[in-house]
């Protein structure tokens, strides 16, 4: 089912990797394949210890907009998913959080990345200092009720989907762990 690689080559290396690979089926029959390489990342869905979400409002170039989405970012060579994820929402939003657990994992575009990413979750996170942004890092940190979530994911077309499916996550995990969902 597997095609044959018979042959690979780097295109670009860089923030992610750009690879051609030549595929060759079955029956013979080959396809020239571009595909990303990228490392697996985290999407923090954070908690105040009073119910806030803590979410960027982050710019998105290749959006060209200012999108509403949890924190997160790449998981570093050797690190896990839980130590990426403490790092992440402390970095982008100066919030920190001991009690953290993985609600799933997923490749979000197969058809063209390698990439997984990972849906953490982080309860009772505090202020314990400032945002470390990278140099092209543009966020704000917003701290939302249920409601104002779910109104402003109703109504705004400027959502990352990671915030979709990190709640979607979160749902599907409420009643195994006692996690209530935004109503």
């Amino acid at each position: 089912m597997k095609p044959k690689i018979l042959d690979t080559q780097e295109i670009y290396s860089g923030f992610f990797d750009l690879r051609q690979d030549l595929l060759e089926n079955a029956d013979g029959l080959t396809l020239s394949f571009t595909s990303l390489h990228m490392p697996s990342s985290v999407v923090v869905l954070a908690q105040t210890p009073n119910g806030l979400w803590i979410l960027n409002r982050e710019y998105r170039h290749p959006t060209g907009e200012v999108l509403l989405g949890p924190p997160g970012g790449r998981i570093d060579e050797g690190e896990d998913p839980l130590t990426a994820a403490k790092r992440e929402l402390h970095e982008e939003t100066g919030y920190y959080a001991e009690e953290l657990q993985i609600l799933g994992s997923c490749h979000p575009f197969p058809g063209i990345c390698s990439q997984k990413i990972y849906y953490i979750l982080a309860k009772n996170a505090e202020k314990k200092g400032e945002q470390k942004l990278e140099p092209f890092e543009f966020i704000e940190v917003e701290l939302k009720t249920d409601a104002e979530l779910l109104s402003e994911m109703q109504t705004s077309s400027r959502v990352d989907g990671n915030l979709c499916t990190a709640l979607w996550y979160l749902h599907k995990n409420k009643e195994k762990d006692g996690i209530l969902p935004c109503q």
